[in-house]
């Protein structure tokens, strides 16, 4: 006897199931990747205004040019490391959009197949149903004595 329909959809279900964890793996990446790179930003941001008041103290006391130009050096890295890490961030949130969308693509997919599965099970029930229902038939038909 063959497979029922929605036994054999259960191996598609399966698949399914599979690349929605999948997903699942690759949206919380991403969305690490962002919570990281906005903490880090963050982080930085925190210490180039640290540092800017340093120098601004350092300054008022007075510094040679040679201490000058080593802190707005530094400070200058910390902009360009700032720069870098905001552009950073912008390709981890797009790619995070993309993962998004990959991800309800899966997960939609997974719950269309979970329907289908429902709506077989549902039709194979009826069918068995009205098998039944002409055994009983066929049976009382045939298990009646024509007398009359």
């Amino acid at each position: 006897m063959a497979a029922k329909r929605s036994d054999r959809l259960q191996v598609v279900l399966s698949v399914a199931e599979r690349k929605r964890k999948e997903a699942d793996r690759f949206l919380a990446d991403a969305q690490k990747r962002v919570s990281q790179g906005e903490a880090g930003i963050a982080q930085l941001q925190t210490y180039l205004r640290e540092y800017q008041q340093q120098f601004t103290t350092s300054g008022q006391q007075g510094l040679s040019i040679g201490a000058l130009h080593t802190q707005q050096a530094f400070m200058h890295k910390i902009n360009t490391t700032i720069s870098e890490q905001e552009h950073a961030l912008k390709q981890a949130r797009e790619q995070l959009q993309q993962v998004r969308a990959y991800w309800q693509q899966v997960y939609a997919r997974q719950k269309g197949i979970e329907r289908l599965i429902r709506k077989a099970r549902e039709d194979e029930e009826q069918e068995q149903e009205r098998k039944l229902q002409r055994d009983i038939d066929e049976r009382s038909q045939h298990g009646r004595p024509r007398f009359i």
